[in-house]
């Protein structure tokens, strides 16, 4: 059984959450999700849907887009549910030109994460460097840190893995343009990467351009299984040890 370690299981994409919430609870190949808050209102149902079914976690956090109006001083509250393994996702885009805001609410969310003693899930467009760039200058996760859906970049990679942090891959690593990803696939170490599928987003091959199921995980196994010449048991066994390593509340 395969755990996703990151999904919006409410996000508005889905129409019919409760369908959704089914399908999962109902696949004997899907041992747990991690349900991603992007908001105060999508984290606070992150976590009453995880209180309602047992294969579903938490994780809350302000991300970068959607940092308007949002009193991070509530995070400390949701963050003490049992439910709740991590803080995200957290981090930077570049598409909002609000870069210095971005970076007060990152810098305030890894703090309130350390003091919690939870780990962070990182959202990183086009930033890679920047977040790097808080991590070496203002404040480091203490409590472990995942990039998901990791944009390949050897450098950061480097960086990363020398301290302890993971990568997570997505439905992209099945995409015909995804070389850097592969090559990535191919030497990160086995305990320090994740699977997700980000559902609804980034659908693997075949099915792109249909809304993503947390069932689609199969797909990123395969592809890792093939990349890292092992199979697609050995994958799903790696990436289910090193997901209870990072949440420890999973355990």
């Amino acid at each position: 059984m395969a755990i996703d370690s990151h999904m919006h299981i409410n996000s508005i994409v889905l129409n019919d959450e409760k369908k959704y919430i089914d399908l999962i609870n109902n696949n004997s190949a899907i041992e747990s999700v991690i349900n991603v808050g992007l908001d105060l209102k999508s984290s606070k149902e992150s976590i009453n849907i995880s209180e309602l079914n047992p294969k579903f976690y938490s994780s809350v956090g302000i991300h970068p887009l959607y940092i308007e109006s949002q009193n991070l001083e509530v995070l400390y509250d949701l963050a003490d549910n049992p439910r709740v393994v991590a803080l995200g996702e957290i981090g930077l885009d570049n598409t909002k030109n609000n870069f210095n805001e971005q970076k007060k609410y990152l810098i305030k969310q890894i703090i309130i994460a350390n003091e919690l003693h939870l780990p962070i899930i990182i959202h990183s467009n086009n930033c890679n460097k920047q977040v790097i760039d808080i991590f070496k200058g203002y404040v480091k996760p203490k409590y472990g840190c995942v990039f998901h859906c990791f944009q390949p970049d050897l450098e950061d990679l480097k960086y990363l893995v020398s301290n302890g942090y993971y990568i997570s891959f997505a439905g992209r690593i099945t995409y015909k343009t995804a070389k850097k990803s592969i090559e990535v696939a191919k030497i990160v170490p086995n305990d320090l990467f994740l699977i997700e599928t980000d559902s609804p987003y980034i659908s693997p091959e075949p099915l792109r351009g249909e809304t993503n199921e947390t069932s689609n995980i199969k797909y990123i196994i395969n592809k890792l299984a093939e990349v890292r010449q092992s199979s697609y048991k050995e994958v799903e066994e790696i990436t289910n040890k090193n997901a209870k390593r990072l949440f420890r509340k999973m355990n």
